[in-house]
């Protein structure tokens, strides 16, 4: 298993490095200047010339890459802000927390509400059991997840009054508060990627259903709750956790939509604010943070994977 894990290390390493590649030059090609957007339209030439020399970016791309990269290798500098003109990295620091709790809640919704619902449609094949959740998995595929959290809003927030409509306050502060703001947001995300794993855990259940291991189970007389629960869902797990790893991403990426929908200061929220305001160092910046935890993420699922399942590290 270290062997395993040493070699996924190894290969994770590189990927991290073009990923810092492939963001920064992805902020460099867009287009407009970020300097005349600080300025307005009316901004003087001369100060303009001026501020791009003492931002660096008139310097080649491969100069103001190296320089960038040594900063963040060396003391963990992502950049100067264009508009606060503050360190970036600070920034980040203080809204990874409330992005972490949002992406844990969705991915509790996504595992219960999308392995359960795949897990019992895949036990239950071709009965009115199966054909009931496969058509909400339906319904749910083609639901957008900002119409998802409208609904919720206007249920849970505005009739009922059993939750806030959005705002964040920390767990070190108010754990049951904080509780009560990520419960709308984390269902939010957790229903709108739940069918992805169910289709997922349906066609693993499936599958598994015809293994020889359940067959000779049933012949030993086993009741059929103990093969069903004990057999067939401890070896539908490992086949479906690399997809779980791959709904955390995604859950990283929803969080756009749904940060600014609940008023969730995060990652996500600050993503859309740097775009506004064409603060292209701390798009930047998120960006290559998020996607540095979707790729440890899926590495991490994909350890687990390896220790579930033997047959991987082979």
């Amino acid at each position: 298993m270290l062997k395993y894990a040493l070699y996924r290390l190894c290969l994770a390493a590189p990927l991290l490095f073009l990923l810092s590649i492939l963001t920064f030059v992805y902020i460099q090609i867009i287009p407009g200047d970020p300097v005349a957007g600080m300025l307005g339209p009316g901004g003087n030439p001369t100060l303009i010339r001026q501020l791009r020399h003492e931002l660096g970016l008139d310097q080649s791309i491969p100069s103001q890459y190296g320089h960038w990269l040594s900063n963040l290798v060396t003391h963990g500098d992502l950049g100067i802000s264009f508009i606060t003109r503050q360190p970036i990295t600070p920034v980040l620091v203080n809204r990874i927390p409330a992005t972490l709790q949002l992406t844990v809640t969705g991915l509790i919704f996504t595992v219960v509400l999308g392995w359960l619902g795949g897990f019992l449609a895949g036990a239950f094949k071709d009965t009115w059991i199966d054909r009931t959740l496969s058509g909400l998995t339906l319904v749910g595929l083609s639901t957008p997840m900002f119409w998802i959290g409208t609904i919720l809003i206007l249920v849970f927030a505005v009739n009922l009054r059993w939750l806030p409509a959005g705002g964040y306050v920390p767990l070190a502060v108010d754990p049951l508060q904080s509780i009560k703001d990520s419960l709308m947001p984390g269902f939010a995300m957790g229903l709108g990627l739940a069918p992805y794993l169910a289709r997922m855990t349906r066609a693993a259940t499936v599958e598994v259903q015809h293994e020889s291991f359940l067959r000779h189970a049933r012949t030993k007389g086993l009741r059929g709750n103990t093969v069903l629960w004990r057999y067939a869902a401890r070896n539908a797990v490992p086949s479906t956790v690399v997809v779980i790893g791959l709904q955390v991403g995604s859950l990283l990426g929803g969080q756009v939509i749904v940060e600014q929908l609940f008023n969730w200061p995060g990652l996500g929220r600050l993503l859309v604010e740097g775009a506004i305001q064409r603060d292209y160092y701390t798009v930047q910046a998120v960006i290559l943070v998020i996607a540095v935890l979707y790729v440890l993420l899926n590495l991490a699922a994909e350890l687990a994977h390896a220790a579930l399942d033997p047959r991987i590290r082979l």
